[in-house]
């Protein structure tokens, strides 16, 4: 536009300089992101969040989110199973295992143990690492040490290197605790020493092992008796009315009962901490027309010891629209809200402690819709497929993974 132009018209005057008003505006604008960006942060050192890494039995809740990328000041972690490896700060790596609830106190790193048991590893120098206890705190600086809070809200703690200083909150002046010491301090603040309670320190998340893994990679109307898995031992046939074979990669039990074993491979268990967990990728099977007519229909799938024994299974009913439930001697689950026939991924995670828990998803992170607590836990040696009377299971995958914790 001609410069004179400007002056001969008001309108046009006018928008020329709210124009140049707005580019004005934005060069200040701009020049106020560079000067705040020059400027020397105040943030805290370490305000960033916590790294967390996590076994692959490990359910992470934070301040009810179902995921675990950011961890802020206030905020409550709950790890309802497994084992989390966090940095709480420089210098300052834990070791958790559920079920625990941690608040991150401030921005340093320091922590309110509310549930659970930690191993924590605080390097010498810079800021004393601290844990609040119901009844009082523990500071540590280049020290190795346990902190479990019992049941009765008392923290057991178990000093491995180093030392630590309690500070209880009935008032009394701070307290040492050396390696090799161990004390109770209560929820009203009393100290009380204790022999060595010998709480395994945990140093790494626990080793993991593929047991069996099977894509059903082979070619159309391969037999299953004939088929190895990627990972694991040759199926066997324990009982079938006709040939079971696989189509289009998938496994498909439509056309008739049968009962079909996955051997896992040969393995240790490790001890009362290994954890078992079991993946599965399920779609609806062929034969779904007869669904409706034929109520006594049953779909399981069993986990078996190394005689072949059930040790409880997944189980599946037509009377119950097909829905899912957990059931070992003497105990049956809840319905679940998760159909056999849908297509569908479920994770089933069985410790040796007895716990086991089902998840509706790909992943023990997926929400749990069934549990149960085993009375006499075994090693697991397989898993058997079966249906009957018009029950019928499509996999497209399966695979099992041994989370195993050294024996006490």
């Amino acid at each position: 536009m001609p410069r004179h132009c400007a002056g001969c018209c008001p309108t046009i005057g006018l928008l020329a300089q709210t124009a140049i008003a707005a580019v004005t505006s934005i060069a200040a604008l701009i020049f106020a992101g560079l000067w705040l960006s020059s400027r020397p942060s105040n943030e805290a050192p370490g305000a960033s969040s916590p790294s967390i890494t996590a076994s692959s039995d490990s359910r992470i809740t934070i301040a009810q989110r179902e995921e675990r990328a950011q961890w802020s000041t206030g905020e409550l972690l709950r790890l309802e199973r497994g084992t989390a490896a966090i940095q709480l700060g420089k210098g300052v790596i834990a070791h958790f295992e559920g079920p625990a609830a941690i608040e991150l106190a401030d921005a340093r790193g320091d922590i309110r143990l509310f549930e659970g048991r930690g191993s924590f590893q605080a390097d010498q120098g810079g800021h004393p690492f601290q844990i609040e206890t119901p009844g009082g705190s523990v500071r540590a600086s280049g020290s190795q040490f346990v902190c479990q809070i019992l049941p009765d809200q008392a923290a057991l703690l178990e000093v491995n290197t180093g030392s630590v200083e309690i500070s209880a909150h009935a008032g009394r002046g701070p307290s040492k605790v050396s390696a090799g010491e161990a004390i109770r301090l209560e929820g009203n603040g009393s100290i009380t020493p204790t022999a060595r309670p010998g709480i395994p320190f945990r140093t790494g998340l626990p080793e993991e092992l593929a047991l069996f893994r099977d894509e059903f990679k082979a070619p159309d109307n391969t037999l299953i008796s004939d088929h190895f898995p990627e990972i694991g031992q040759r199926w066997e046939v324990l009982e079938e009315l006709k040939p079971t074979p696989i189509l289009k990669e998938r496994l498909d039990t439509s056309g008739g009962a049968r009962r079909l074993l996955a051997r896992m491979t040969p393995h240790d268990p490790g001890g009362a901490g290994s954890v078992y967990v079991f993946s599965f990728s399920l779609t609806p099977p062929a034969w779904s027309h007869d669904k409706v007519q034929r109520m006594d229909g049953v779909e399981s799938i069993a986990v078996v010891d190394a005689e072949g024994h059930e040790i409880f299974s997944l189980v599946a009913a037509a009377v119950n629209t097909h829905r899912w439930q957990l059931k070992s001697a003497g105990q049956t689950s809840p319905l679940t809200p998760v159909c056999a026939l849908w297509d569908h991924q479920l994770t089933l995670c069985y410790g040796l402690d007895g716990r086991v828990t089902l998840h509706d998803g790909g992943t023990a992170q997926a929400p749990v819709i069934a549990s149960i607590w085993l009375k006499d836990p075994e090693s697991v040696e397989g898993l058997v497929i079966s249906n009957r009377t018009g029950g019928d299971l499509a996999f497209r995958r399966m695979s099992t993974a041994l989370l195993r914790a050294p024996v006490a």
